[in-house]
């Protein structure tokens, strides 16, 4: 049976795990109220509440041992000044024994847990934002710089792991802790207790919105100028000596270190509020000091026998206790600026995700009932269909066109080259044809001449469109794994001979076989370690182990010599035994005009009429 998993996104995220999963049901009633791009965000890390729960719990513990830690030390040096029988100190001197180690004990399980909730949640949120990104169709992220997608995948999802543990674990303790440390005071000391609830409150709500505030203004643009930062190391890494060959690396450092320059200026400002909410926290604990000290004078001027605050007897030990508590009262009151200033970090980190996240539902298993069902009828069971773009008008932006009012009729298992000069809208009508860009205009749909059933390719669910259309662009990604694996992304249950064989039909059969380790050599990511030529080859290997029904290939023999690439072409257009692509539609696209003759039908892009 087909199992399909629901992918979380902007519109409909999905989190069975999540605790914000009462929120995204409202937004399914009320879908006028959109949520907020941090709940969504939170929802896609489908963090468990028990992980929360625990955290908070193990939180909480260790600052309740450093609390009663101080409780009991203050207590102990304050009875022993009045030198009481030694065996009447015996348990408060194991207690501070033990308090000091489950203190760090606790601290240790906190840290575990908390991380383990974050870490948990900062995969999840990757593996949503992947699935997503696989499937948009849209032109937004083909506009999007490498090192600025590469910023938000990697520092914006670790702003999102930071909010759980820099955030929201934190601030629940604090929060918890602050009526702890009021319910204690209470019994025997009111007044001191009433003094410290106005100090908690100053601390742990007045300073971090002053943090909160000055940071919503200082991190949106940090996470602006760190972008830069990104886009420009990652265009400088990956294009440096194109850029020496051309004269512009001494320009592009010179912006590299402007970027850098900018973002500690940044920083600079965005710590001098910082200081002062801090300060703000320091300076919250003078009202709770004042308040023990007339609460511990009180009790010392009651006689042994009296009542402090008319609850519970007076000893010199309570005197300890009030002077020693408001110290250690406010530890978990301490991290709560910093708290506000993750929380504006992680919202400005999440609207910026959310511009990727994308929306929709993505199946785990092909499902070929489903397919069936969207498909044209008379094409059930039919390895390929046509392909036919109408009036289609493609592009990047509305209002300027690359291609105007192409239409073209792609019949199963016909050829056809693509040419055109760089810049004449190749390669996005290669996106648009593929699914992958959608049309300003017109339309791509699959379907049968026969039958007169049509279906756009907006009406078809990712595993049905790839099941039918693959596309392979010129810079597609080698990963850094073994070779085996590199090939394998195209099909995933290929054997050895699968792979040795796709490898062989694109020419690098002898490269193979000379490769000390076969199969298992490793790759650079990127492809570094191999030639141009080897590496287009690879790719090509990809589309020659998987062999979809309708296969477009962008510039399949660049960087290869004539022979070679005139010989590897003719079998990618024929329709013969030694065919590669037989029994299926295949798209080229190239500049090279010397194809012309391998008898593929020409589109050629230099036509003014395509432009007009």
């Amino acid at each position: 049976m087909s199992q399909h998993r629901s992918v979380p996104d902007l519109e409909h995220a999905e989190a069975p795990a999540s605790a914000d999963r009462r929120l995204l049901d409202q937004h399914d009633q009320e879908p006028d109220r959109p949520l907020s791009p941090i709940i969504l965000m939170r929802a896609l890390m489908e963090i468990p509440p028990r992980s929360i729960i625990a955290a908070v719990a193990a939180g909480v513990a260790t600052l309740a041992a450093a609390f009663a830690l101080a409780a009991v030390s203050g207590w102990l040096i304050t009875t022993a000044w009045t030198m009481p029988p030694v065996l009447d100190l015996s348990i408060a001197v194991v207690s501070v024994r033990a308090l000091g180690i489950s203190r760090g004990v606790f601290r240790y399980v906190e840290r575990m847990l908390t991380h383990d909730a974050a870490l948990t949640g900062v995969m999840n949120l990757r593996t949503n934002l992947f699935t997503n990104l696989s499937r948009r169709t849209d032109d937004h992220l083909q506009r999007l710089k490498r090192g600025d997608l590469l910023a938000r995948i990697g520092d914006d999802a670790e702003d999102m792991a930071d909010d759980v543990i820099r955030h929201v674990i934190p601030a629940i303790v604090a929060a918890v802790m602050a009526v702890l440390v009021v319910l204690t005071f209470f019994p025997f000391a009111p007044i001191a207790a009433l003094f410290m609830l106005a100090s908690l409150l100053i601390a742990s709500l007045w300073a971090p919105y002053a943090a909160y505030r000055a940071a919503q203004h200082t991190e949106r643009a940090l996470v602006q100028r760190r972008m830069r930062l990104a886009a420009i190391t990652l265009d400088i890494a990956e294009n440096g000596d194109a850029m020496r060959v051309a004269g512009t690396l001494e320009t592009a450092l010179a912006d590299l270190r402007d970027a850098q320059a900018d973002l500690d200026r940044g920083l600079d400002e965005a710590a001098r509020p910082s200081a002062f909410a801090q300060a703000g926290v320091m300076l919250a604990m003078i009202p709770a000091l004042v308040g023990s000290i007339l609460a511990a004078g009180a009790v010392h001027l009651l006689p042994a026998d009296g009542f402090a605050g008319g609850i519970v007897p007076t000893t010199a030990g309570i005197v300890g206790l009030l002077l020693l508590l408001p110290l250690s009262s406010f530890e978990a009151a301490t991290v709560l600026p910093a708290a506000a200033r993750q929380k504006a970090r992680s919202e400005a980190a999440a609207e910026r995700l959310s511009d990727i996240a994308g929306t929709g539902e993505m199946p785990d298993i092909d499902d070929d009932a489903h397919r069936a069902a969207a498909l044209p009828a008379a094409d059930k069971g039919h390895r390929a269909l046509t392909l036919a773009a109408t009036n289609l008008t493609v592009g990047w932006v509305p209002g300027t066109p690359v291609l105007r009012d192409f239409t073209r009729t792609f019949a199963p298992g016909s050829r056809t080259v693509v040419l055109g000069a760089s810049g004449r809208g190749k390669t996005t009508l290669l996106l648009t044809l593929a699914g992958l860009l959608a049309p300003l205009r017109g339309r791509v749909s699959v379907g049968s001449h026969s039958s007169g059933q049509w279906v756009s390719l907006a009406g078809l669910d990712e595993q049905q469109l790839r099941g039918h259309i693959t596309s392979y662009a010129e810079d597609a990604h080698l990963f850094a794994t073994s070779l085996r694996e590199n090939i394998r992304v195209a099909q995933r249950d290929l054997d050895d001979e699968q792979i040795r064989g796709a490898l062989t039909d694109a020419g690098l059969g002898g490269w193979v076989a000379g490769l000390p380790g076969g199969l298992d050599t490793m790759l650079g990511s990127g492809g570094t370690d191999v030639s141009g030529g080897e590496r287009r080859r690879i790719l090509l290997a990809r589309a020659i182990a998987r062999r979809s029904p309708i296969t477009i290939l962008d510039e399949p023999t660049e960087h290869l010599d004539e022979d070679t690439a005139h010989a590897l072409m003719q079998r990618i257009l024929g329709t013969g035994e030694d065919a590669l692509f037989e029994h299926c539609t295949v798209i080229v696209v190239t500049h090279d005009r010397r194809f012309t003759e391998l008898g593929a039908d020409i589109i050629d892009l230099e036509d003014p009429a395509w432009h007009a």
